[in-house]
């Protein structure tokens, strides 16, 4: 602690911090100058944690720091109760944002054009298929119309109309053997 204490340009926080138990987040933001960057951090963090934490974990040294808490809107509900709770409001959980300027400018790298290293194909896929799955657990999932189904049965139906298929039964059983009993 007394060899980093030396060489920070700042009087160092006493908070020792390990393995971080909070998050972080970076924002990507066009309409800021380069020196200056926006980060989303826990309600409870300070400037000076901000500043700590920036300096120990990624040598970054900052000027200032701005910070202000923005609240969210009033909802109807809560929506961690899965039943409609008309009337009952709930302001979810305010965010805390703080922009800093930087010592040296930070340049966002460019965006990958080709995200195959990401599978990024596979990943929509799996996205549709969890959402296609998620509509039929839905309390109205048994209206959702398989479209797929729909064609097919179409197709039987019209063939059986004209004569290319003979319906034949499912089961080996019968009705006649089944009232024989």
């Amino acid at each position: 602690m007394a060899t980093t204490a030396a060489i920070a340009p700042f009087r160092v926080g006493l908070k020792e911090l390990y393995l971080p138990d909070f998050s972080v987040i970076l924002h990507r933001t066009p309409g800021l100058p380069a020196h200056n960057a926006k980060f989303t951090v826990p309600l409870w963090f300070s400037k000076l944690d901000l500043r700590d934490y920036l300096y120990h974990a990624y040598n970054v040294r900052i000027l200032s720091v701005r910070s202000y808490v923005k609240q969210q809107r009033i909802i109807e509900g809560d929506p961690k109760n899965p039943r409609p709770q008309p009337n009952r409001w709930h302001r979810p959980r305010a965010h805390k944002h703080m922009i800093v300027e930087l010592e040296q400018p930070f340049v966002w790298p460019e965006e990958p054009e080709d995200y195959s290293a990401w599978n990024r194909e596979e990943v929509k896929d799996s996205e549709a298929e969890q959402k296609k799955y998620g509509e039929l657990m839905q309390p109205m999932g048994d209206a959702v119309v398989n479209e797929e189904r729909r064609k097919s049965m179409r197709e039987q139906a019209k063939a059986l109309l004209e004569g290319r298929l003979k319906w034949k039964p499912t089961t080996s059983r019968s009705v006649g053997s089944m009232l024989s009993r």
